[in-house]
């Protein structure tokens, strides 16, 4: 029997293998979400991005062509043979996407806007991998013939044989500008090569009788390849070195993943898998849908991974958590999952203009896994805290929350990595930052917990259920925050003066009455000199000291947190920037995202100089920048 046929037969048994229903990725940080085909029987094999954004895969049993969008929209059209069972497909130098037809013996092409044309090849043909090659023409195999196929644009067909019945199944493109493919027939267990000009080598895998199937060009300047009879991962380097790395189960499709690795899909356990270059497996996941039967496997222009469940007509997709970097920062939703992605861009015009990205802080080792903060021009200076929220239960949303003590121009992206949604913040140069309170940035999806049980979860806890931000707006009934107030200042900085104040030495203070300055749960000691206290008043009588989160510890000298309701949603974000250079004056910056009542203090412990500040309840706190708030001597 055919390698092809052998191949198919192999997918449907899948679907008779006893497995337990699993559960999704999200305790391995990766998230899968499954699209339902319109049909049941559809068999969607191979898929690849396609050069409109979206991806297109093929359907073997009902031989249509399929595009999904990144968000999960769905569209299927018709090949010209009603049985031809399309299998491998491709982007081509025309822009087209290319597929072949196992059953038929014809390649086909389908337009992005799904005009289908077909060519037929010689009798007896049985294409199935297929790819774009260097030179411009269509490379593809012919599993049957045991040949290498190329076609040009203009229509004209070469063809390559092979020696012995060689099963050649899967071809792509190499880092070395030749054509690599897959020899999967017992008697060849191969690797092969080509050039653009016809010249063949092959190079045997040491395995034998393993069936080399899929194989990808890697991100290590190598080509991977799945063994479907052996539980391996091949790496072939370009002068043929073959190294096989045992993995937990026979894989089938593989791609090179955004997160560096090799991903690769395993039919008969239901999961797919990533392994490292080093031949380290990195994760195994379980597919949500059991009995799934996951083929092939693409990396998309969304940064994620998408793959097709042959056996239940679906196509998932795979979404992975943040990765932290010195500009990213990455908040949890569930402990630990790194949800949540942001970033931040600033530019000024000042000082002959100054721009470039935020540099994060995170907060998860002071307790707070839902929020970070951004400095811009030194790591003491913090510009902007970040909040994202889980208010489900209250609106079916999360909430986006940002207070910047600045008013540096800036753009704030938060990407939700499970979905792929990102939502923008602009802030202009030149203005005092407003608070960012976005009470419907994202909303719930499945998997997010229901209204009733969050809820039921707070309740336990002994908590509300809603942040801590929205207590008084929830409390006196309103549905969105107040609109936010002018910020409050005696002089607004320009952006080059705030920046030369954050960056200034501190000045010594003249003589006068000194008191103690240590930062306590309820009090911020900045600079060693200016002692910070927060009291809130909130609806229903509620009021009380602001907890301090201080932030020395994280190499912020010029400023600290506060927070009314929990630790892990600090409310203020407050700094004191040494200005004596430039007016003879210490200047106080805060931006606080919530509209709870507040009254702050700041002390000069070594002068005794006093500068309060009051927010009223119920109002969208202004963020304040006080340029003349305490002299300098």
């Amino acid at each position: 029997m055919p390698i092809a046929r052998l191949a198919r037969l192999a997918r449907r048994v899948v679907a008779a293998v006893p497995l337990a229903a699993l559960c999704g990725g999200a305790a391995w940080g990766v998230g899968i979400t499954e699209f339902r085909l319109a049909t049941g029987n559809s068999g969607p094999t191979g898929i690849v991005a396609g050069p409109d954004g979206a991806l297109w895969f093929t359907e073997e049993g009902v031989s249509k062509i399929g595009r999904i969008s990144t968000t999960g929209s769905i569209t299927e059209y018709p090949t010209l043979h009603a049985n031809g069972v399309p299998a491998g497909i491709a982007v081509g130098p025309d822009g087209a996407l290319w597929f072949t037809e196992l059953a038929v013996g014809v390649l086909g092409r389908i337009t992005v806007d799904g005009a289908v044309s077909e060519y037929a090849l010689p009798p007896g043909a049985n294409p199935q991998g297929i790819t774009a090659g260097p030179d411009g023409a269509i490379w593809f195999t012919d599993t049957a013939g045991g040949k290498i196929g190329r076609f040009t644009q203009d229509g004209f067909l070469t063809e390559y044989p092979l020696s012995g019945s060689p099963g050649p199944v899967a071809i792509t493109t190499g880092p070395d500008g030749a054509l690599w493919f897959t020899e999967s027939a017992s008697a060849a267990n191969k690797i092969g090569r080509i050039t653009t000009k016809g010249a063949i080598t092959e190079y045997p895998v040491p395995t034998a009788k393993c069936q080399p199937f899929w194989i990808v060009a890697g991100p290590d300047g190598a080509l991977w390849f799945t063994e479907q009879m052996a539980h391996q991962i091949g790496r072939i380097a370009t002068d043929g070195t073959v190294t096989e790395f045992p993995v937990l189960d026979a894989g089938y499709g593989i791609a090179a993943g955004p997160d560096g690795n090799l991903w690769f899909t395993e039919p008969t356990s239901n999961k797919i898998a990533s392994l490292a270059t080093d031949g380290a497996v990195v994760v195994e996941v379980p597919l949500p849908t059991a009995l799934a039967g996951p083929l092939g496997i693409a990396a998309g222009p969304d940064g994620n991974l998408w793959f097709a469940e042959s056996s239940v007509a679906q196509i998932g997709r795979t979404t992975f958590p943040c990765v932290a970097s010195a500009t990213t920062l990455c908040l949890d939703d569930r402990p630990g999952d790194r949800r949540w992605q942001a970033s931040v861009a600033f530019a000024t015009a000042e000082a002959g203009g100054r721009s470039g990205d935020g540099q994060a802080i995170p907060l998860a080792g002071l307790g707070v896994a839902h929020g970070g903060l951004f400095w811009f021009f030194t790591a003491g200076n913090p510009e902007l805290l970040l909040k994202v929220l889980d208010a489900c239960a209250l609106n079916q949303s999360f909430w986006v929350f940002s207070s910047a003590a600045t008013n540096v121009g800036f753009t704030l992206v938060v990407t939700d990595t499970r979905t792929g949604r990102t939502r923008t913040y602009v802030n202009h140069d030149g203005t005092a930052a407003p608070p960012v309170q976005d009470t419907s940035a994202f909303a719930c999806t499945g998997g997010d917990a229901a209204p009733t049980e969050r809820g039921a979860r707070a309740a336990a806890m002994g908590e509300p259920p809603w942040p801590g931000p929205q207590e008084a707006a929830v409390e006196a009934g309103a549905s969105r925050p107040a609109a936010a107030a002018a910020a409050t200042s005696t002089a607004t900085p320009t952006p080059a003066a705030a920046a030369a104040a954050a960056t200034a030495a501190p000045t010594p203070a003249a003589a006068g009455p000194a008191t103690a300055c240590a930062s306590s749960p309820t009090a911020v000691c900045i600079a060693g000199r200016f002692l910070v206290t927060v009291r809130y008043r909130a609806g229903g009588g509620r009021a009380g000291p602001g907890q301090a989160i201080a932030l020395e510890s994280l190499g912020v000298d010029r400023g600290g947190l506060f927070w009314f309701f929990s630790q892990d949603n600090p409310e203020m974000l407050i700094k004191v920037l040494d200005g004596c250079a430039l007016n003879q004056r210490f200047w106080v910056f805060y931006a606080a995202g919530t509209n709870v009542g507040f009254t702050v203090t700041v002390t000069d412990t070594q002068t005794g100089g006093v500068k309060t500040y009051v927010n009223v309840n119920g109002t969208a706190a202004p963020p304040q920048q006080d340029t003349a708030a305490l002299p300098c001597s």
